[in-house]
């Protein structure tokens, strides 16, 4: 038995309770990434004396900015493959939430007896000194999680900000001030980690609930589910901020374990008047968040403030700024039809749109008909994937264009635009494939508009 760990699959797994007890466990993380988490859990893993396996069917040269970020001491790679050894001689497996419970690997790692965790599930053992508050929903999760912080900041709660954002958890678990409180964006992907496990958050917040991921979920009641356990999982003393809506919302409030708290969205937040973003749904997403807030003690005034200050988050409806005076909006964040048709409410056109990308097995009917029937639609051009090839059909003729990458579709959408025109990056579709993530997609896109030159 090696020093600070009991091996789990032999005797007491108590030791994976305490993350000073991890030194010389044998740990694999499985999906490195581009992203914060993975190169987050390695990190931390690391530091707490683990002997760390990253692995990845990714190859180097993809992985490149984590591999550089996190170096090689203490660190052994498995990069383009994995290897089922590692797995099943594992004390402990953390996977990446993109990671299916089925796969092989995990599969064989639970017959050996070896423990398969996320950053998510680790953190919620790990951070006892805070109150913790979950955000999910199928849009507006960042954008409340980043205005819930800043409102408890305003009103002189200590918050750290992290989860489902390029923001690591376990990363900030030791900076964590004891009586804070801990805001974590959560992905569908990452709460279906935590069904049957007694872990769970004090607060919840529910902003809407949507078809999205159903090239992941088999239909809407099983996105539904694995999105449950921010409420199911709760407890007496514990609350969820759950708006009234659709049936799929009253289905959540049904189950919640703890108080559940109905925000009348109809209300706007205090000092929405002055408020730097516009829409309805971010009207929503600010009072969802104020009504959080407000439950844990944070004054109006203070609430006020930090709506009045709130700048939104970035890659959502972005303005970058103007090229040969048409505007230019990043919003690579809108992976559905209805985030798409949010941005045609909030940025005035007419409109040259860059649409499409991989099928998320989404209905375009609405964003199809909206965009036939919109005269101020000026040009459609469509990035490549499978649910572009889906869209496609569903759309105006005359106005397409397509383009095989990013570079392409920003030249064509500058040739077609006129002084006071949009341009909007708003794809209504997933990234895979074409781009690492939905932030390089908007970072290419960015890169491309500021090479051309942004209006001084």
């Amino acid at each position: 038995m090696r020093a600070g760990v009991r091996l789990n699959k032999h005797v007491d797994p108590s030791w994976l309770a305490d993350c000073d007890r991890l030194s010389g466990c044998r740990a694999v993380v499985m999906g490195l990434g581009l992203q914060a988490g993975g190169l987050g859990v390695a990190r931390f893993l690391r530091d707490k004396g683990a002997e760390v396996v990253v692995t990845d069917l990714r190859s180097e040269d993809d992985l490149r900015p984590s591999v550089e970020a996190l170096g090689v001491e203490g660190v052994r790679y498995v990069l383009g493959r994995h290897d089922v050894e590692d797995f099943r001689a594992a004390d402990l497996v953390v996977r990446n939430p993109a990671v299916r419970e089925g796969s092989q690997y995990l599969v064989e790692a639970r017959k050996a007896g070896v423990h398969v965790e996320t950053e998510m599930t680790l953190f919620l053992r790990w951070c006892s000194t805070a109150r913790i508050v979950g955000v999910t929903g199928t849009r507006g999760k960042t954008t409340t999680a980043t205005a819930l912080q800043a409102m408890l900041v305003a009103g002189g709660v200590p918050a750290t900000l992290a989860g489902n954002m390029r923001i690591s958890a376990l990363a900030q678990l030791e900076e964590i001030e004891e009586g804070s409180m801990v805001v974590l964006e959560l992905s569908s992907a990452q709460l279906e980690a935590l069904n049957n496990k007694p872990l769970r958050v004090n607060g919840a917040v529910v902003t809407n609930l949507m078809p999205d991921h159903l090239d992941r979920y088999q239909d809407m009641q099983s996105y539904a589910e694995a999105k449950l356990p921010v409420v199911a999982n709760q407890t007496l003393g514990d609350w969820a901020v759950i708006p009234r809506g659709d049936g799929w919302t009253e289905w959540f409030a049904d189950r919640a374990g703890g108080e559940v708290l109905r925000p009348d969205l109809e209300v706007a937040p205090p000092g929405w008047c002055s408020a730097k973003v516009t829409g309805r749904h971010n009207r929503d997403n600010l009072a969802i968040a104020a009504a959080a807030a407000r439950h844990v003690g944070v004054p109006k005034s203070a609430i006020r403030n930090a709506v009045e200050h709130f700048a939104g988050a970035p890659a959502r409806q972005e303005f970058l700024g103007t090229v040969d005076g048409a505007r230019v909006y990043n919003d690579t964040t809108a992976t559905t039809p209805e985030a798409t048709l949010a941005a045609l409410d909030v940025i005035t056109g007419p409109w040259i749109l860059i649409l499409g990308g991989s099928d998320k097995r989404i209905d375009f009917a609405l964003l199809a008909d909206r965009l036939c029937n919109e005269e101020d639609v000026r040009a459609i051009i469509l990035l490549p994937g499978t649910g572009t090839d889906r869209l496609l059909p569903l759309l105006p003729a005359g106005r397409i264009e397509r383009a095989g990458d990013m570079a392409t579709a920003v030249t064509r959408a500058l040739k077609r635009a006129h002084p006071g025109d949009a341009i909007v990056l708003s794809p209504a579709c997933a990234s895979f494939g074409m781009f690492n993530n939905e932030f390089d997609r908007g970072d290419q896109f960015e890169a491309r508009v500021r090479e051309v030159g942004l209006d001084s």
